[in-house]
């Protein structure tokens, strides 16, 4: 059964696809997919767009001084959280989606409810601004929407029930996800 998502467009074509999950510059996929026949496969998964309110805090500094404010500094920024492992992700741009129509079995959906998505974001913004700016914020939720990144599958042998199948998932949409610490 065929149903309407709405997904980051897909910009690497899957002979690309192909030579990432074969090891072209990485020694250990290479080792893994050695031997093995590749099956490649494309699956979208649940990922939720939000867009926050931020409300900066006076500083300490501020506070101690009581040095009047010329009012509150009000700021958005925009999160994006894997409903699937619940991380987030900041985002600079705002992400255009199209909508489009793929097999049910295609789609990997959230196990995580959604205040425990909306709450990881907001942690993420929070900590992303204290260690940057050094000031605390109160947030809220301006919208949500559910969006689909694709990701080409690469499954390692044949898949046989019972046992464990090696894969390696590769962004099909382009985007990547930096961490910093």
């Amino acid at each position: 059964m065929k149903v309407k998502i709405d997904a980051l467009p897909i910009v690497m074509s899957p002979e690309k696809a192909m030579k990432i999950a074969s090891g072209e510059k990485n020694p250990i996929i290479k080792a893994m997919a050695r031997n093995n026949k590749i099956n490649m496969r494309i699956m979208y998964l649940e990922n939720r767009y939000y867009i926050y309110e931020m409300v900066y805090e006076k500083s300490f500094f501020e506070k101690m001084s009581g040095k009047n404010s010329l009012g509150e500094t009000v700021k958005k920024i925009r999160i994006i959280v894997e409903a699937t492992t619940c991380s987030a992700s900041y985002t600079s741009d705002p992400i255009e989606t199209e909508e489009i129509e793929v097999e049910e079995e295609s789609i990997q959906p959230t196990y995580y409810d959604d205040q425990r998505l909306e709450d990881t974001g907001i942690r993420m913004a929070k900590r992303m601004v204290r260690r940057r700016i050094g000031r605390q914020v109160s947030m809220r939720v301006l919208s949500m929407k559910k969006i689909y990144r694709p990701y080409y599958i690469a499954i390692y042998g044949d898949m046989i029930e019972g046992t464990k199948a090696r894969y390696l998932p590769i962004a099909a949409d382009g985007f990547e996800v930096n961490t910093t610490l």
